[in-house]
C-alpha cells in the first residue's frame, strides 16, 4: 500500500487557535484525508493524503468556513483581517454620529443600522462554524450585539462591533509579523549568486542554482546554498546558525552554509544542496514540525479553555434569566450576561502557550539550538542533572598527535617513519600521524595492515610497523614509559623497525575549544554534571581534570547499557537531559527526560534525540532559552487569565460593560502575542 504523501498548504485567515482547531477538524473529516495537522503558529496545514483528489474537498470544506487554502509558497492576497468591514463600519458609526447630532428625530437608529452592518461579516463567520464550533468569538459578538439591539443600546452595540473588527485587524496583522519573524530564516539567502563558467563569472538568480555548480562569494555577501570551499580564504559570520558573535575563518575543503555571511576575504565553493533544501530550509521544517507537537502546557490550557466557556456562558445564563427572578431589573441583568458572552472567549488564553513555544523554537534555531517538539523545550527546564558523552561531544572526535617520545633514533627521523608507514592505513590514529606537522613522510613500499595488530610497510627495504605497545614484548624501561603516558590519559602507539622500539607516539583527542566554558556556564545554570564514557578511566579522568570536572562526576568504561542504566537512575533524581553523538549513545538519548545530540554526529543519535545541537557551545542557551521561555508562558498565562477574571468581576458588580469586555478580550490577545515576540530578542 502506498504511504500518504503530505502536502503542505498555507490555510488564510486563520488568527486564532480556535480556527485552528476548527479546520483541523473539518480537515480530518474529508474522504481521502488520513491525517490532518493545523499549525495556528505556523498558520499551514499539512494534510496526509491517500489520494490526491481529495485537496479539492478539502478546499471546499475550509471555504465554508470562511478560510482558504493555498499551497505553500504562493503570494499572500494582500492585508490580513477584515479590514474592509472595520473601515465601513467605522465609517457608519461616523456617519451615524453626525446624524443622532444633525437629526435627533432619527433617534439612535442610525448606531443600530452601524451595528448591523458590522455584525454581517462576524454572523455570516459564525453561522459558517457553528457545526465545528458554536461558541466561536465570531458567535458570542454576534449575539451581544443583538442583543444590546433588542435592550436599545444600539450606540453601544455599534461600538462594540467596531472595536471588535478592529481588534480582528490588529490581531490578524499581529499574527501575521509573529510568522513572519518566526520563519523568516531563508530570507537570509540572497537573490541571485555569481556563478563560475567557461565564460568567467556570470550573476544569476538563486533559483538557477544547480548541485555541483560552483559559485564565487565576494566580501559582504552571503553564501547562496550549503557548499564547500574550493579556494580562497574568508571570516564567515556564522551567528544566525550557531549564535556565535565572532567569524570564524574558512578555507579549501571546509564547509559553509547558505546565508552565512562572508565578513573578509573571498570564497569559491561548490554547490552541495540547493538553496530551497539547504540547512536553512531544515531549520524551518524542524520549527514547523516542533510546533504541531503539543507540550503538557499547552495540553492543560486547552483542557481548560474547553471547560472555561461552558461555564462563564452558563453563569451569563444564570444571570440573565435567575437572577431577574429574585432581584428583578431584567434588561440591566441582561446587559451583564451580554457581556459575560465577550468573556467567555478563551482566544487570549488559549494562543498564551503556543505563541510562547513558537517564539522560543524560532529563537532556538537562531541560536544553534534545534527543537523537534514545543514538548522538548518545555522539559528542558526543569531537569536538574545534564549527562554528557565523552568522544565527538566534549572531544573533536578526532585524536591527534600530541608527542612522540625517541627511544633511540631522533624525533625528526621517528615522525617521518611514522608518517611513511601511515599513508597505507585509514584508522584514525594513522590519520593523525599523516596530519601531524613535521617532516614529510619518506618514501615507502608494501604497505599492509593487520587488524589487532597495526600498520605496515617497507621503508629503505626495512620492515616498519606502528603497532599496539602490548603486540611487542617491551624493555622494562620502556614499558614503565608506556604506563606513564597511559596514565595522563594518552592513546599511544608504538613505531618498530625489524622488531626494534623506535618510538612511542602519543595521542589524544583534544576537547573542543568551547567545552569548558561551556561547562562552567551550565555549572552556573544550577546543573549537577555528569561525564559518562566509555573510554578509559585514565583518558576520562584526563579531560575531566581538563575541564574542571571533579573526580566524582566522571565515570568510565560504560557500556551503552551501563549508559542507559546510569541515565534511568539520574531520570528519577530530578530529571536528566543526556547529551551524545555516536551510535552508543542512542538509547540513553532516547531515555533521558530530553535527549540533546551534536549535529556532527551519527544520524541514529539525531533520531533518537529531541534536541540538535549546531555545537556545544548551544547547550547553555538552550537551557536558558527553555527557562525564559517557560516564564513567559507563566506570564502569559497570568495576563490571560488576569484580564479575563478581573473583568467578569467588574462586569457581574456592574462596574464596566460591553465594550471595556471586547477591548479586554482583544487587549489580551495583543499582550501575550507580543510578550511571546519578547523571545526573539531575548539574550540567551
Amino acid at each position: 500500500m502506498e504511504a500518504p504523501r503530505v502536502r503542505v498548504y498555507r490555510v488564510e485567515g486563520l488568527d486564532c487557535a480556535d480556527c485552528a482547531r476548527k479546520v483541523e477538524k473539518a480537515l480530518g473529516g474529508v474522504p481521502g484525508v488520513v491525517r490532518a495537522e493545523v499549525s495556528f503558529q505556523s498558520g499551514k496545514a499539512y494534510l496526509h493524503l491517500a489520494v490526491p483528489e481529495a485537496v479539492k474537498e478539502a478546499e471546499a470544506r475550509v471555504a465554508a468556513l470562511g478560510y482558504r487554502l493555498r499551497p505553500e509558497g504562493a503570494a499572500s492576497r494582500g492585508l490580513s483581517g477584515p479590514w474592509p468591514w472595520a473601515l465601513a463600519s467605522g465609517g457608519a458609526l461616523l456617519l451615524a454620529l453626525v446624524l443622532s447630532r444633525a437629526l435627533p428625530a432619527w433617534g439612535s437608529w442610525p448606531y443600530a443600522a452601524a451595528a448591523l452592518l458590522g455584525v454581517l461579516p462576524l454572523a455570516h463567520k459564525a453561522l459558517r462554524g457553528v457545526r465545528q464550533n458554536p461558541f466561536s468569538m465570531q458567535a458570542l459578538v454576534s449575539l451581544s450585539t443583538l442583543g444590546a439591539l433588542f435592550i436599545g443600546a444600539h450606540a453601544e452595540a455599534a461600538v462594540v462591533v467596531f472595536l471588535f473588527l478592529v481588534g480582528e485587524v490588529l490581531e490578524a496583522y499581529s499574527v501575521a509579523q509573529a510568522r513572519k519573524a518566526l520563519f523568516a530564516l531563508s530570507e537570509l539567502l540572497p537573490r541571485r549568486a555569481y556563478r563560475l563558467g567557461e565564460a568567467g563569472v556570470e550573476e544569476v538568480p538563486l533559483e538557477a542554482l544547480r548541485v555541483g555548480d560552483r559559485v564565487r562569494v565576494p566580501p559582504g555577501e552571503r553564501v547562496p546554498a550549503d557548499g564547500v570551499v574550493l579556494a580562497g580564504e574568508a571570516l564567515v559570520e556564522e551567528g544566525v546558525f550557531t549564535g556565535e558573535p565572532l567569524p570564524q575563518a574558512k578555507g579549501p575543503g571546509e564547509r559553509v552554509l547558505g546565508g552565512s555571511l562572508v565578513a573578509e576575504g573571498s570564497l569559491d565553493l561548490r554547490v552541495e544542496r540547493l538553496p530551497q533544501e539547504g540547512f536553512l530550509a531544515e531549520m524551518e521544517r524542524l520549527a514547523e514540525e516542533a510546533l504541531l507537537r503539543k507540550g503538557q502546557a499547552e495540553r492543560l490550557v486547552d483542557a481548560f479553555s474547553r471547560r472555561y466557556t461552558p461555564a462563564v456562558l452558563l453563569l451569563a445564563a444564570g444571570v440573565a434569566f435567575l437572577l431577574p427572578l429574585f432581584q428583578g431589573d431584567f434588561l440591566g441583568h441582561l446587559y451583564k450576561a451580554l457581556a459575560l458572552l465577550l468573556i467567555a472567549c478563551p482566544c487570549a488564553l488559549v494562543v498564551s502557550v503556543p505563541a510562547a513555544i513558537a517564539a522560543g523554537v524560532a529563537r532556538g534555531a537562531r541560536a544553534g539550538v534545534l527543537f523537534k517538539s514545543g514538548a522538548a523545550l518545555e522539559r528542558l527546564a526543569g531537569v536538574r542533572h545534564l549527562a554528557l558523552d565523552k568522544t565527538g561531544t566534549l572531544t573533536l572526535g578526532r585524536p591527534r598527535l600530541v608527542r612522540v617520545v625517541p627511544l633511540g633514533v631522533s624525533e625528526a627521523e621517528a615522525l617521518a617513519l611514522a608518517k611513511a608507514v601511515a599513508q597505507g592505513s585509514a584508522h584514525p590514529l594513522a590519520r593523525a600521524v599523516r596530519e601531524a606537522e613535521g617532516p614529510h613522510p619518506l618514501p615507502a613500499e608494501g604497505h599492509r595492515t593487520e587488524p589487532g595488530q597495526g600498520a605496515f610497510a617497507r621503508v629503505g627495504g626495512k620492515a616498519i610497523g606502528l603497532l599496539r605497545p602490548e603486540a611487542l614484548p617491551l624493555p622494562p624501561e620502556v614499558q614503565a614509559q608506556a604506563r606513564a603516558l597511559e596514565g595522563e590519559g594518552y592513546s599511544l602507539s608504538l613505531l618498530v623497525r625489524e622488531g626494534e622500539a623506535l618510538a612511542l607516539l602519543a595521542f589524544r583527542d583534544a576537547p573542543r575549544p568551547e567545552a569548558r566554558e561551556a561547562l562552567a556556564a551550565l555549572r552556573a545554570l544550577g546543573l549537577r554534571l555528569h561525564l559518562l564514557t566509555g573510554d578509559r578511566k585514565e583518558a576520562a579522568l584526563g579531560l575531566g581534570g581538563a575541564l574542571g570536572l571533579a573526580e566524582g562526576e566522571v565515570r568510565a568504561g560504560l557500556s551503552p547499557v551501563d549508559k542507559l542504566r546510569a541515565v534511568e537512575a539520574l531520570a528519577a533524581q530530578g530529571g536528566v537531559a543526556m547529551v551524545g553523538d555516536g551510535v552508543n549513545d542512542a538509547p540513553a538519548l532516547a531515555r533521558a527526560t530530553v535527549g540533546l545530540a551534536v549535529l556532527e554526529g551519527t544520524e541514529a543519535a539525531l533520531r533518537a534525540a529531541d534536541v540538535g545541537l549546531l555545537s556545544l557551545s548551544a547547550l547553555p542557551r538552550a537551557f536558558r532559552l527553555s527557562r525564559k521561555t517557560l516564564a513567559v508562558v507563566r506570564q502569559n498565562l497570568l495576563l490571560a487569565v488576569g484580564l479575563k477574571g478581573v473583568f467578569l468581576l467588574t462586569t457581574l458588580w456592574g462596574i464596566t460593560g460591553l465594550w471595556p469586555a471586547v477591548l479586554a478580550d482583544n487587549g489580551a490577545l495583543v499582550l501575550v502575542t507580543l510578550n511571546s515576540l519578547r523571545l526573539l530578542l531575548a539574550r540567551v
